[in-house]
């Protein structure tokens, strides 16, 4: 009888495993020692409440769904509606600055605490400013084409978003590149040392700027013809 009600109650706990219900047992013990148990009520015997269930399982359950629920609220987590690089212009020249050249970056919403707002010229970082700055002043940019791109990583490094790159060229004149172009103006002739500070001590005469007066006529007041020149005598 002890081993029919084993198996009974092995029976009903795996019957009742899905479920997650309770069977009803008593046990008792006879004059000789032995252990009895009885799925019905027997006088003097003690009930026993056994519970079926997988807890093990129910907990892995509800923390696989609890990882799934993070992962989900991760890659749901809001992106930046407007992030862009606004200075410099796509394709702007930009002339004569001694290689200085300012970027300026537009975000919104701001960064969020566990990313990072980054740099990039022609592919490298840019670094020696402060974090998530949006303004930065570059230097020693030589001549030529060169782009700058935004990124935003997360706290392991991961690229999360980027702005698309903006396009411009800087352009520094040179005496060996000297500009071109027909407002500019001829180059100035040298003179010698000390020849524009120089002072006249003499008054020139008219005669030396406007050549001899001529002679006039005293009676007509007008000039007088120049005699002409007499012709050579015939041998």
């Amino acid at each position: 009888m002890r081993t029919a009600l084993l198996v009974l109650i092995a029976l009903a706990t795996s019957g009742l495993s899905g479920a997650a219900t309770a069977a009803d047992i008593w046990k008792w013990v006879d004059a000789n020692g032995v252990t009895h148990y009885s799925d019905q009520p027997v006088q003097g015997a003690t009930k026993i409440e056994v519970r079926a269930g997988n807890v093990s399982q129910s907990s892995s359950g509800s923390a696989g769904s609890s990882a799934s629920s993070s992962a989900s609220d991760s890659d749901t987590a809001p992106a930046y509606v407007d992030f862009a690089i606004y200075r410099p212009e796509s394709n702007e020249s930009i002339v004569n600055t001694g290689g200085q050249v300012n970027v300026e970056i537009r975000l919104n919403p701001a960064v969020q605490p566990l990313h990072q707002l980054s740099l990039y010229l022609d592919g490298k970082l840019v670094s020696g400013f402060p974090r998530n700055t949006l303004s930065y002043a570059l230097t020693e940019v030589p001549r030529g084409v060169h782009s700058v791109t935004g990124v935003i990583t997360d706290q392991y490094g991961k690229k999360l978003q980027e702005t698309s790159p903006v396009g411009f060229n800087v352009r520094q004149e040179s005496i060996a590149n000297p500009p071109v172009g027909p407002t500019l103006r001829p180059p100035t002739k040298p003179q010698p040392r000390g020849a524009a500070n120089k002072v006249l001590t003499t008054q020139p005469s008219y005669g030396a700027l406007n050549g001899a007066r001529p002679a006039v006529n005293p009676a007509t007041n007008l000039p007088v013809a120049p005699k002409p020149a007499p012709k050579p005598k015939k041998p």
